[in-house]
């Protein structure tokens, strides 16, 4: 991991704090995912909410791809791979940090999404 700039810290910690509980949970589970995409039931079930709430934070994805800081690709109609942006400078931070420091948080998310493909 590279020396920490504490401005880009800094500016990542006001970023993040701008953003909804949502959006900082869907940012959260993406970085410690990475480099893996996930669809929106993945997504779903790791950030606890229920399938039938996809349509609910549809907005909110899209919001955050506006924002630079998620990719979503359009697989067909009904299905998006949703990653986090590792090239906008606050998100390669912030993968960087959850790579260093966030291995608890990394194992649960691997473990939501592996017990979430076997129910698929």
């Amino acid at each position: 991991m590279s020396s920490l700039d504490s401005k880009e810290v800094y500016d990542l910690m006001v970023a993040f704090s701008s953003y909804t509980e949502l959006k900082r949970k869907i940012l959260l589970c993406l970085v410690h995912v990475y480099p893996r995409a996930v669809s929106g039931a993945q997504l779903s079930a790791m950030i606890g909410y229920s399938g039938q709430a996809r349509t609910l934070y549809r907005g909110v994805l899209e919001r955050l791809q506006a924002d630079k800081v998620i990719l979503l690709d359009k697989l067909t109609p009904k299905l998006y791979s949703i990653r986090i942006n590792h090239n906008q400078r606050l998100m390669k931070l912030l993968v960087e940090l959850s790579q260093a420091h966030g291995a608890q948080l990394k194992a649960n998310y691997t473990s939501l999404l592996k017990r979430g493909e076997k129910n698929e």
